[in-house]
């Protein structure tokens, strides 16, 4: 499973020629480049901008334009918006059917847009006009992507590299597609191939950490997110990589000092914002983390993750209601989440709608059977419902012995979750032993809570759950 903190890779496009025409610029302003030229600092070429393009306006001075991650200035006459660039190659296409160029530039234009279904459908006419373009399969390979279709994209990227091997971009996002089918492996390899045909990209060293994070490689991650701040030591990406490793360390100091980094050098960064916020939480810091992934929402409003981590933040709050439109969202997002559904389910415990507890944490289980965390929080409403109608003591045993497997009986909470099981088939001689265990091995702030309810087994008394910190602790382990 991706980290829940993770950081987002940039999609490596390839640029088309385009022609232009001047209009007035805004900072914000997305627009297209519609010549090859050379960005120019005290009349010095400093950097280079290349035809078809699509870019941010960061800063405009006059008729002059400075765009995100390029160096130097440009003439604003080489710029184009995103609707006159889309109507521009509409008449050009109207035209003359035939003009390949003009329909894979429009289909960028609508994929920069969001439509993706006119994206692909011009992308697809450009290569059933010129199936030799390399360029144009990558690009329908972006788009695929971005619909979800990630086998369907590799595809189209292997094809560009088929007809144009030194692509280098076209192996960047084969990497990016296995990366979010979770296949770490093919992801780094496809990375590795990028790099070695290009290695001047440092998105593209942050994008190799984090699929060698995710498959175990502290070291070679650490190594990548270094080398990428070698390349560009402004790099906010970088840090919230960083900030990932040292949260997986459990370093936590070290870990704020990185993602403050990163929201320094890019306030409007969700991924970092989000990061940031993660670890407020961790430190019990609720207003605080709410407050930054507010932030990361308003710079990217169908972020999951942070709609995720807000609304764990609201039932740390009691504030369940809250909760569940944050999951709900989420799951919309991401219908594939378990991990969404885990989490509302915790929240409707919260509110006292068990049944519909009962149902997010069998669809959480259905989409990942071996995702520990649901399951001990479905084994722990099964045993501690305050509604005699929903308690199972026996299936709660079984999904918490399951839950106690995948994590080699090394967690407290789940062990506690275990004897919880056992005292509501009325085996408090069992439960007795697992809570026991349960108070070896619990971080010394949450040993009271295993105290007490060892306390409360060894007097053959059952738990019941209650609406708010029991639910919040007892689920969560918080």
């Amino acid at each position: 499973m991706k980290l829940l903190f993770s950081y987002s890779v940039s999609i490596a496009l390839a640029s088309l020629i385009l022609l232009g025409a001047a209009f007035g610029q805004e900072v914000g302003d997305r627009v297209v480049a519609t010549a090859n030229f050379a960005t120019k600092y005290k009349k010095e070429d400093v950097g280079k901008v290349f035809e078809g393009g699509i870019h941010t306006i960061s800063r405009v001075d006059g008729k002059w334009c400075m765009l995100d991650n390029i160096e130097g200035w440009l003439p604003a006459q080489y710029l184009m918006n995103l609707t006159d660039a889309k109507d521009y190659f509409s008449k050009r296409i109207v035209a003359n059917e035939q003009d390949s160029i003009a329909l894979a530039h429009r289909g960028m234009v609508f994929r920069e847009l969001g439509d993706l279904v006119s994206a692909f459908t011009d992308l697809d006419r450009s290569l059933a006009i010129n199936r030799n373009n390399p360029v144009v399969w990558m690009n329908r390979g972006v788009v695929l992507q971005a619909q979800g279709k990630f086998l369907l994209a590799a595809r189209d990227f292997n094809e560009a590299i088929r007809i144009n091997p030194k692509l280098a971009n076209a192996h960047f996002n084969i990497g990016l597609a296995f990366y979010t089918l979770s296949d770490f492996e093919q992801a780094i390899a496809a990375y590795d191939k990028a790099i070695k045909l290009n290695g001047d990209d440092p998105v593209w060293f942050v994008s190799r950490g984090s699929a060698k994070l995710n498959a175990g490689d502290l070291q070679g991650a650490e190594e990548d997110y270094r080398s990428a701040l070698k390349l560009n030591a402004k790099l906010s990406d970088a840090y919230v990589g960083l900030c990932n490793l040292a949260l997986l360390r459990n370093d936590f100091d070290q870990a704020i000092l990185d993602a403050e980094k990163s929201v320094e050098l890019q306030p409007r960064n969700a991924m970092a914002l989000n990061a940031r916020g993660w670890i407020l939480f961790k430190q019990g810091k609720n207003k605080e983390a709410i407050g930054d992934f507010n932030r990361a929402l308003q710079y990217a409003p169908q972020f999951p993750l942070a709609y995720a981590n807000r609304g764990v933040c609201y039932v740390k709050q009691n504030d369940f209601s809250k909760a569940v439109a944050d999951h709900t969202r989420h799951i919309e997002l991401d219908p594939e989440s378990a991990v969404a559904y885990s989490n509302r389910a915790v929240a409707w415990l919260g509110l006292g709608d068990y049944q519909k507890t009962a149902d997010d944490f069998k669809s959480a289980e259905k989409l990942a059977p071996e995702l520990d965390e649901a399951l001990n929080g479905y084994a722990w409403f099964l045993a501690t419902c305050p509604d005699e109608a929903f308690r199972n003591g026996k299936l709660a045993i079984e999904k918490s012995k399951k839950a106690c497997g995948l994590t080699q009986y090394k967690d407290w909470y789940q062990l506690d979750t275990l004897a919880a099981a056992f005292a509501e088939t009325g085996d408090f001689d069992s439960a007795v032993k697992w809570a026991k265990q349960a108070l070896e091995i619990a971080p010394a702030a949450k040993k009271s809570i295993c105290q007490q309810q060892l306390k409360r087994f060894e007097s053959k008394e059952p738990f019941r759950s209650q609406i708010g910190k029991n639910a919040e602790e007892g689920i969560l382990g918080l």
